[in-house]
Protein backbone atom coordinates (compact mmCIF):
# COMPACT_ATOMS: atom_id res chain seq x y z
CA UNK A 1 0.00 0.00 0.00
CA UNK A 2 1.48 3.30 -1.07
CA UNK A 3 0.49 6.56 0.67
CA UNK A 4 0.73 8.58 -2.53
CA UNK A 5 -2.08 6.53 -4.03
CA UNK A 6 -4.30 7.20 -0.99
CA UNK A 7 -4.64 10.98 -0.50
CA UNK A 8 -6.90 10.57 2.55
CA UNK A 9 -4.24 8.57 4.40
CA UNK A 10 -1.59 11.16 3.53
CA UNK A 11 -3.80 13.97 4.83
CA UNK A 12 -4.46 11.97 8.01
CA UNK A 13 -0.72 11.45 8.47
CA UNK A 14 -0.01 15.18 7.99
CA UNK A 15 -2.82 16.11 10.39
CA UNK A 16 -1.51 13.64 12.98
CA UNK A 17 2.02 15.00 12.55
CA UNK A 18 0.76 18.59 13.03
CA UNK A 19 -1.21 17.56 16.11
CA UNK A 20 1.84 15.87 17.62
CA UNK A 21 3.95 18.97 16.85
CA UNK A 22 1.39 21.19 18.59
CA UNK A 23 1.21 18.84 21.56
CA UNK A 24 5.00 18.79 21.85
CA UNK A 25 5.15 22.60 21.62
CA UNK A 26 2.43 22.97 24.26
CA UNK A 27 4.24 20.54 26.56
CA UNK A 28 7.47 22.48 26.14
CA UNK A 29 5.73 25.81 26.86
CA UNK A 30 4.09 24.44 30.02
CA UNK A 31 7.43 23.02 31.18
CA UNK A 32 9.18 26.34 30.48
CA UNK A 33 6.54 28.31 32.41
CA UNK A 34 6.84 25.98 35.41
CA UNK A 35 10.65 26.27 35.32
CA UNK A 36 10.38 30.08 35.13
CA UNK A 37 8.07 30.04 38.16
CA UNK A 38 10.54 27.88 40.11
CA UNK A 39 13.41 30.22 39.20
CA UNK A 40 11.43 33.33 40.24
CA UNK A 41 10.50 31.70 43.57
CA UNK A 42 14.12 30.68 44.22
CA UNK A 43 15.34 34.18 43.35
CA UNK A 44 12.86 35.67 45.80
CA UNK A 45 13.94 33.22 48.50
CA UNK A 46 17.63 33.97 47.88
CA UNK A 47 16.90 37.69 48.01
CA UNK A 48 15.12 37.16 51.32
CA UNK A 49 18.04 35.15 52.71
CA UNK A 50 20.58 37.71 51.52
CA UNK A 51 19.10 40.38 53.80
CA UNK A 52 19.01 38.89 57.31
CA UNK A 53 18.02 41.10 60.22
CA UNK A 54 19.77 39.94 63.40
CA UNK A 55 18.65 40.85 66.91
CA UNK A 56 21.94 41.57 68.71
CA UNK A 57 20.45 42.76 71.99
CA UNK A 58 17.07 43.77 73.32
CA UNK A 59 16.13 46.80 71.24
CA UNK A 60 19.11 46.55 68.86
CA UNK A 61 19.00 45.06 65.37
CA UNK A 62 21.80 44.64 62.83
CA UNK A 63 21.31 44.21 59.12
CA UNK A 64 24.63 43.16 57.54
CA UNK A 65 24.63 43.71 53.79
CA UNK A 66 27.01 41.89 51.49
CA UNK A 67 27.26 42.18 47.73
CA UNK A 68 25.72 44.47 45.19
CA UNK A 69 22.66 46.48 46.10
CA UNK A 70 20.01 47.22 43.49
CA UNK A 71 16.47 48.58 43.67
CA UNK A 72 14.83 45.18 44.25
CA UNK A 73 17.24 44.18 46.99
CA UNK A 74 17.08 47.54 48.78
CA UNK A 75 13.29 47.27 48.77
CA UNK A 76 13.54 43.85 50.46
CA UNK A 77 16.08 45.31 52.90
CA UNK A 78 13.62 48.03 53.90
CA UNK A 79 10.69 45.64 54.22
CA UNK A 80 12.66 43.12 56.31
CA UNK A 81 14.09 45.79 58.57
CA UNK A 82 10.75 47.49 59.19
CA UNK A 83 9.07 44.15 59.89
CA UNK A 84 11.83 43.21 62.35
CA UNK A 85 11.51 46.57 64.11
CA UNK A 86 7.81 45.93 64.63
CA UNK A 87 8.29 42.30 65.74
CA UNK A 88 11.13 43.03 68.18
CA UNK A 89 10.08 46.54 69.23
CA UNK A 90 13.66 47.64 68.62
CA UNK A 91 14.78 51.22 69.12
CA UNK A 92 18.06 51.06 67.19
CA UNK A 93 18.72 49.49 63.80
CA UNK A 94 22.22 49.24 62.34
CA UNK A 95 22.66 48.81 58.60
CA UNK A 96 26.19 47.56 58.04
CA UNK A 97 27.45 48.07 54.48
CA UNK A 98 30.99 46.80 55.05
CA UNK A 99 30.40 44.05 52.49
CA UNK A 100 28.94 46.34 49.82
CA UNK A 101 31.59 47.01 47.16
CA UNK A 102 30.15 50.23 45.76
CA UNK A 103 27.46 52.74 46.63
CA UNK A 104 26.05 54.82 43.81
CA UNK A 105 23.49 57.61 43.95
CA UNK A 106 20.55 55.23 43.63
CA UNK A 107 21.77 52.95 46.43
CA UNK A 108 22.46 55.98 48.64
CA UNK A 109 18.92 57.26 47.97
CA UNK A 110 17.48 53.87 48.96
CA UNK A 111 19.55 53.85 52.15
CA UNK A 112 18.24 57.32 53.02
CA UNK A 113 14.66 56.17 52.39
CA UNK A 114 15.25 53.16 54.64
CA UNK A 115 16.59 55.46 57.37
CA UNK A 116 13.52 57.71 57.01
CA UNK A 117 11.14 54.74 57.15
CA UNK A 118 12.96 53.42 60.22
CA UNK A 119 12.47 56.77 61.94
CA UNK A 120 8.78 56.69 61.09
CA UNK A 121 8.63 53.35 62.91
CA UNK A 122 10.11 55.04 66.01
CA UNK A 123 13.61 53.62 65.74
CA UNK A 124 16.97 55.23 65.14
CA UNK A 125 19.00 53.98 62.21
CA UNK A 126 22.79 53.87 62.10
CA UNK A 127 24.74 53.14 58.93
CA UNK A 128 28.09 51.48 59.55
CA UNK A 129 30.92 50.13 57.46
CA UNK A 130 31.45 53.19 55.30
CA UNK A 131 34.90 52.67 53.82
CA UNK A 132 37.04 55.59 52.60
CA UNK A 133 36.32 54.83 48.91
CA UNK A 134 32.57 54.82 49.52
CA UNK A 135 32.78 58.04 51.55
CA UNK A 136 34.70 59.74 48.72
CA UNK A 137 32.24 58.48 46.11
CA UNK A 138 29.28 59.74 48.10
CA UNK A 139 30.89 63.16 48.55
CA UNK A 140 31.67 63.35 44.81
CA UNK A 141 28.09 62.36 44.00
CA UNK A 142 26.78 65.05 46.32
CA UNK A 143 24.89 62.59 48.51
CA UNK A 144 24.26 64.21 51.88
CA UNK A 145 23.38 62.00 54.81
CA UNK A 146 22.53 65.05 56.92
CA UNK A 147 21.61 63.99 60.43
CA UNK A 148 21.97 60.25 59.75
CA UNK A 149 24.31 58.62 62.25
CA UNK A 150 27.18 56.96 60.39
CA UNK A 151 30.05 54.94 61.80
CA UNK A 152 33.11 53.56 60.08
CA UNK A 153 32.83 50.11 61.66
CA UNK A 154 30.19 47.78 63.02
CA UNK A 155 31.99 47.82 66.39
CA UNK A 156 31.63 51.62 66.58
CA UNK A 157 27.96 51.35 65.59
CA UNK A 158 27.33 48.72 68.27
CA UNK A 159 29.05 50.87 70.90
CA UNK A 160 26.85 53.80 69.85
CA UNK A 161 23.70 51.62 69.98
CA UNK A 162 24.58 50.32 73.44
CA UNK A 163 25.11 53.89 74.69
CA UNK A 164 21.78 54.93 73.16
CA UNK A 165 20.06 52.10 75.04
CA UNK A 166 21.91 52.90 78.27
CA UNK A 167 23.80 49.62 78.21
CA UNK A 168 27.26 49.78 79.75
CA UNK A 169 29.84 47.50 78.18
CA UNK A 170 33.35 47.22 79.54
CA UNK A 171 36.31 45.74 77.77
CA UNK A 172 37.42 43.90 80.87
CA UNK A 173 40.98 43.58 82.19
CA UNK A 174 43.87 43.94 79.78
CA UNK A 175 45.00 40.43 78.84
CA UNK A 176 48.40 41.18 77.34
Amino acid sequence: MRLASQPGALNDLIATNNLLDQLGLHTLEVFQKSQDAVIRRQQAEMLELSTPVVKIWDGILVLPLIGTLDSARTQVVMENLLQAIVETESAVAIIDITGVPTVDTLVAQHLLKTVAATRLMGAQCVISGIRPQIAQTMVHLGVAFGDVVTKSSLADALAFAFRQRGILISRGPDRT
